[in-house]
């Protein structure tokens, strides 16, 4: 098939891995990365948690040859992060964010265990807050050398960054609607919930020092961050990866560089439709666009909050939830405050927000009050209380001081001892 025949049919099956028709009741899952540190703030090696976890309880290991770099027990999968100072928890998908917030905080307190043992701190933080990013600090599983290799030293801010991701049920008919309009608010995502203003034991001079890092793999062709537009259709949405590289395949001989454009690859490659997906699912997994839809969960999966405190731990998820269950109000408000056309305004907003959070002028004023409305009458809308993962969100707007704010004076005040200190969990 040529170019255009792939993306076609690669929409096609794209759609096809949603439900045809709205679920009556969204569900909810979550990917919590948190960095490890000692209490001076420098980096920890995960490694020296796994046997504390696993100890008591039935368990099962994920390893790669001799390595361990994950583990599955109480329906969490714990897993190793591109840097040894990282772990995630992975859970869900649940009904309700009660339900998240419970299993949650029963995971953590695991995980704080382990780590008291070992005299070590959990952060509820964005970025590994001293430990500078070197191959050295890299996990040293097979995709991410060849990653490395491909990237070079940009790929390596991914060893320090901690993201807390919402991933949110949707249908074939509305994916790529709210997968247009979640990375179009992706300003107000950061502006509320950056947190990663520190590293290398300096303070960068950003809110969100992981968007303003890792903006600079493949910078221009938007392949992480905010997209440059919206996608028309999911025939749009796969035919805009089809110019970025593909940096690696798997078959059964292993993983491979490629470094080609991955629609002249694939249409050269002679797969059959079912390894082409493969090979575009594959290639999608690297792509890190404040959201994205994920093919494999049904659902859309949005990346740009950094780690959260501790005592606030849930509201990113409580923002994904909310703007994913009012996407049509709030699809309606942006373009009656912004006009047709919001995406250059949000994109000149978005390099603000980065760099100053809620300090950052709105595009216009109580535009984010105006989001934050919206999600709170959605999640009322479902009967549950789970608004009340508002209130955090709440209180920053009126304070116009997000977690990245509050970290930056606590560093100037106390050092990376003071951060640690402030955003440490338990």
């Amino acid at each position: 098939m040529n170019e255009s025949a792939w993306a076609e049919r690669l929409g096609q099956r794209f759609l096809a891995r949603f439900p045809a028709e709205p679920r009556p009741w969204r569900t909810l899952g979550r990917e919590a990365e948190y960095p490890v540190v000692h209490p001076d703030g420098t980096g920890a090696d995960i490694s020296v948690l796994w046997p504390h976890l696993a100890e008591g309880v039935e368990h099962s290991w994920t390893r790669e040859g001799d390595l361990i770099t994950g583990l599955e027990l109480d329906g969490v999968s714990w897993t190793s992060e591109v840097g040894r100072g990282t772990i995630e928890a992975v859970l869900g998908p649940f009904d309700t964010l009660h339900q998240m917030r419970e299993a949650h905080e029963r995971a953590m307190e695991r995980l704080i265990r382990a780590a008291d043992r070992e005299g070590l701190v959990v952060l509820g933080y964005g970025i590994q807050p001293v430990t500078p990013a070197t191959p050295e600090w890299m996990t040293p599983k097979e995709r991410y050398q060849v990653l490395l290799d491909v990237l070079g030293e940009t790929w390596l801010w991914f060893t320090l960054t901690a993201s807390d991701q919402c991933h949110v049920a949707v249908s074939r008919g509305e994916v790529i609607a709210i997968t247009n309009l979640t990375n179009l608010l992706s300003p107000v995502s950061i502006a509320l919930l950056a947190g990663s203003p520190v590293y290398d034991g300096r303070d960068s001079g950003f809110c969100s020092a992981r968007e303003a890092t890792m903006g600079a793999i493949h910078a221009g062709t938007y392949r992480h961050g905010m997209p440059g537009g919206p996608a028309a259709d999911a025939e749009a949405w796969v035919r805009r990866s089809f110019g970025l590289e593909y940096l690696m395949h798997k078959d059964a001989a292993g993983i491979h560089p490629v470094r080609k454009p991955f629609g002249p690859w694939l249409a050269a490659s002679g797969l059959d439709e079912d390894a082409g997906f493969a090979a575009w699912q594959y290639h999608d997994h690297y792509m890190w666009n404040s959201t994205r839809p994920r093919t494999v969960h049904g659902t859309v999966e949005l990346r740009s909050p950094c780690q959260q405190p501790w005592h606030e731990h849930m509201a990113a998820a409580a923002y994904g939830a909310g703007v994913v269950c009012a996407w049509r109000e709030i699809e309606g408000f942006v373009w009656a405050t912004l006009g047709e056309d919001p995406w250059p305004v949000m994109r000149a907003w978005h390099a603000d927000v980065v760099r100053d959070g809620l300090a950052a002028p709105e595009p216009r004023p109580g535009f984010i009050a105006g989001v934050l409305a919206c999600c709170e009458r959605a999640l009322k809308a479902r009967g549950l209380g789970e608004e009340v993962y508002l209130a955090p969100l709440l209180r920053r707007l009126v304070d116009r001081r997000n977690p990245a704010q509050r970290a930056r004076e606590a560093f100037a005040a106390g050092g990376a001892r003071g951060l640690v200190e402030l955003v440490r969990v338990g």
